[in-house]
């Protein structure tokens, strides 16, 4: 496989916040690569199935992903399914090649050509290669968002406790009472006013003098 196709998509994650867009830019690498050893323009739409998530489909363009979004038993799971070329739609041949992930997750491109296209010998087994660096590029990419994703929970989770917990040290400090009985003030004003505990902390924090906001106690 040509070493620029590696390099391009062994970067699956500048300009990404999500596995979408990684899945995106996978789709818009492998229709530039395949389009330009077929001689013709190719378009890619990609399938990722990972456990306990709901399927996740992208394209390199709005027709492609239209294509992808058929409901099961249309002609784009048709082409899913097969290891040679099926019709869809108003495209020509397809192709639909595996990219190998792990025991939990599985994707496969899908790459259509124009009316009376047929892919040659040539252009699957390119197909096939690129599917090779796709698999680890992929891999790469979703863990790093994993990580990313955990990263940003754990931050949220922990900037709403220091908001509970400075705001439960204003009511404890005004009415002389203990944390807990502090935390259930903010729990019962927030099923009160069906609002999550963290936007009540906030609350009360905001109707703090400027002056006492980084002292509470005082």
């Amino acid at each position: 496989m040509p070493a620029a196709h590696a390099a391009y998509l062994l970067d699956l994650l500048t300009g990404t916040e999500t596995v979408q867009d990684s899945l995106r830019k996978l789709t818009q690498a492998a229709a530039h690569a395949i389009s330009g050893l077929a001689g013709v323009e190719i378009d890619c739409a990609a399938t990722l199935n990972r456990d306990r998530r709901p399927a996740m489909i992208s394209a390199n363009n709005r027709r492609a992903a239209t294509l992808a979004a058929l409901e099961d038993g249309g002609p784009m799971a048709d082409a899913l399914g097969s290891a040679g070329s099926v019709v869809v739609g108003t495209y020509g041949g397809s192709l639909a090649v595996p990219v190998r992930l792990d025991e939990n997750s599985s994707c496969a491109l899908t790459l259509l050509g124009p009316a009376g296209f047929q892919f040659s010998p040539e252009v699957v087994t390119e197909a096939h290669r690129f599917a090779a660096v796709a698999s680890q590029s992929l891999k790469l990419a979703i863990e790093v968002h994993g990580i990313r994703a955990a990263g940003d929970n754990l931050k949220a989770v922990l900037e709403a406790r220091k908001s509970i917990d400075v705001a439960c040290g204003v009511i404890m400090a005004q009415t002389r009472c203990s944390y807990p009985d502090a935390f259930s003030k903010l729990a019962s004003a927030s099923r009160h006013r069906n609002l999550h505990v963290r936007s009540v902390a906030e609350g009360v924090l905001k109707d703090l003098p400027t002056t006492q906001r980084g002292n509470p106690g005082r």
